[in-house]
């Protein structure tokens, strides 16, 4: 992440000085567009090729034009053949599998172009895409032009984690002349940036060799031991480190005037695995909520009966978090994760229809601390399939069983 480069922030730190100097003399938005799209050009060529940017530029204007004609006839079939077009290339260029399978049949001409993209915030931008493209297709995008299109889907402080910003709130704070709120909301950036300025390079460093390898651990603690302790180290190492980046990246956009959604919100507090999902990445789980779960249960509303609602919510919770798993890497571990959490949201909705609502019990402050703490450990538990390749977590498995 290239917050955690000094010379980088040192040269963001000038694009911010720059840009708010220029809004003295003109609120033109063209003119911001135009400065912000020099800031991003800067900052990403800092970290990626050329060839890279120009990949983006031609694919951004070809979404855009798409999202257009959406805009003006609501066409099914090309919006299911455009996200299938994004989701292969997005699968050619980052899962080792596809590539292999490619090259040994006709469609290997493809895997030239594609890789030699550099993978650097492609999944969120994927999602820019997709996004741009449903939305059209739904007529909510009242107002837009490719230039700010451009800046959305390339806005260097989200591209590589979040939050995943919608076009609307983009285009709406790009366009925004409350120049008194945008005074405020510089000097709220620059507190947001200290904040995770001091969670990523003050906490994180602490904790995060214990948190990355429980091996560490086993001179002085049984394996059992040294492996739930660094279980907890990383919890609490992913929310810091994460939740520090989001708190930068939302403060660095603060500083040019254009107000994000929030990513997190207390997780760990969470009362049960649907509240955590609501809580951690947040836009990340209303991307998933709007364009993965609703749709899947609208198809299988459409294939099941309805009587089957229960079978059908358990279905498609085990599917979302598979993609989502999926979606995080090519390594089977990361769909171990997903469908552990698809899963354990699955027994989450049984719990609440068939039990929760049976007893007052299940409304006292005792059964929400308990509720609490059992979330927090699922969750935990849950980031040993994240972190952990197979191979490692059989190593794992084997040095607790009995």
């Amino acid at each position: 992440m290239f917050f955690e480069s000094y010379s980088i922030f040192i040269y963001i730190l000038c694009f911010v000085l720059v840009y708010n100097i220029s809004k003295i003399f003109t609120t033109n938005s063209f003119v911001r567009n135009f400065i912000i799209f020099g800031g991003n050009l800067f900052v990403l060529l800092l970290l990626v090729k050329e060839h890279t940017l120009i990949v983006l530029a031609v694919l951004s204007l070809l979404i855009y034009s798409i999202g257009k004609l959406l805009q003006k006839q609501k066409r099914g079939v090309l919006l299911g053949v455009s996200i299938v077009f994004l989701i292969i290339l997005f699968s050619i260029r980052n899962y080792e599998l596809i590539q292999n399978l490619l090259n040994k049949s006709f469609f290997s001409i493809l895997n030239a172009p594609v890789l030699s993209v550099q993978k650097i915030g492609l999944s969120y931008i994927l999602f820019r895409y997709i996004h741009w493209l449903v939305e059209s297709y739904k007529q909510n995008i009242p107002q837009s032009n490719f230039f700010t299109f451009l800046n959305y889907i390339v806005f260097f402080p989200t591209i590589l984690a979040g939050p995943i910003d919608t076009y609307s709130n983009f285009h709406y704070w790009i366009e925004n002349k409350r120049v008194r709120y945008q005074k405020s909301l510089f000097f709220a950036g620059i507190t947001r940036i200290l904040i995770g300025s001091f969670k990523t390079l003050a906490i994180t460093p602490i904790i995060i060799n214990f948190a990355t390898d429980y091996t560490l651990l086993l001179p002085t603690h049984s394996p059992l031991s040294a492996i739930l302790l660094s279980l907890l180290a990383y919890s609490l190492y992913i929310y810091i480190d994460f939740s520090g980046y989001s708190d930068i990246a939302i403060g660095t956009a603060y500083l040019v005037g254009i107000k994000t959604h929030e990513n997190f919100n207390n997780p760990y507090f969470s009362s049960s695995l649907s509240d955590f999902w609501k809580r951690w990445h947040i836009t990340f789980s209303n991307f998933l909520k709007l364009y993965v779960f609703k749709p899947l249960i609208n198809f299988f509303n459409k294939i099941f009966n309805p009587k089957h609602r229960l079978f059908i919510s358990i279905l498609t919770y085990v599917l979302t978090f598979s993609i989502c798993g999926l979606w995080h890497g090519d390594k089977v571990n990361f769909l171990y994760w997903g469908i552990w959490h698809g899963v354990g949201l699955s027994i989450n909705k049984i719990w609440d229809i068939k039990i929760k609502t049976k007893s007052d019990f299940y409304k006292s402050k005792f059964y929400y601390f308990l509720s609490g703490v059992t979330t927090y450990s699922f969750v935990t538990v849950g980031w040993m399939f994240f972190h952990y390749t197979h191979e490692e977590l059989i190593v794992i498995f084997n040095l607790i069983k009995p």
